[in-house]
């Protein structure tokens, strides 16, 4: 019997997410909306939240579900195309936009909240500069950005606390972290507030 290799990590160029989102599972699929995603926006008035990586776009669709104006981005067409199906009948509905999280010059700020599950882990030191000065230009002052990443993360990099405030300050400051072992990998959760000035 044929079974499914479980690949050594997650796809990096838009083309390889293309075909495993065409793909009939993804192993680092989520099915289960974090509750760590359900709290940011609960019992809040609406709010306008940026989701980075989105994916097939399981959590913005809850957290539009729950009233707020949701974007989604990913770079994957592939999966924004899912993204948009599974919302089609919605009468709230997430906006999802193909981009990359490194340049979101087509996505228009100011958003009260953002978050990334999965996504940061796998840019590379300049990447993550990049990603921290788009987040910054696209939150407003005093917006809470929240990242998931894995200690053991594709990119090879370190991402620890000191890791995650080195990149994101002086524009953000770290309010916030959590273990976890989502995915059954240690892991952490991290909320960072963005400051008036850089």
């Amino acid at each position: 019997m044929e079974t499914l290799a479980k690949p050594k990590g997650p796809p990096t160029a838009s083309a390889d997410f293309d075909r495993a989102y065409r793909a009939p599972f993804t192993f680092w699929g989520d099915v289960r909306i974090p509750p760590e995603v359900v709290d940011l926006a609960r019992d809040k008035p609406a709010r306008r939240i940026l989701e980075l990586g989105c994916g097939v776009g399981r959590f913005s669709r809850h957290l539009a579900r729950a009233g707020h104006q949701v974007v989604g981005i990913d770079f994957s067409p592939a999966a924004i195309e899912k993204a948009r199906a599974r919302v089609a009948g919605d009468a709230q509905r997430p906006e999802f936009v193909v981009s990359d999280v490194t340049d979101l010059r087509n996505v228009e700020e100011p958003f009260d909240l953002s978050f990334d599950v999965g996504c940061y882990h796998c840019l590379n030191p300049d990447q993550q500069a990049r990603y921290a000065a788009e987040v910054y230009r696209l939150l407003r002052p005093g917006g809470t950005h929240l990242i998931w990443v894995l200690d053991d993360a594709p990119s090879g990099l370190p991402l620890a606390a000191s890791d995650i405030q080195r990149v994101f300050a002086p524009r953000f400051v770290l309010r916030r972290e959590a273990f976890s072992r989502r995915r059954l990998v240690r892991s952490y959760w991290y909320w960072l507030e963005r400051q008036t000035q850089s």
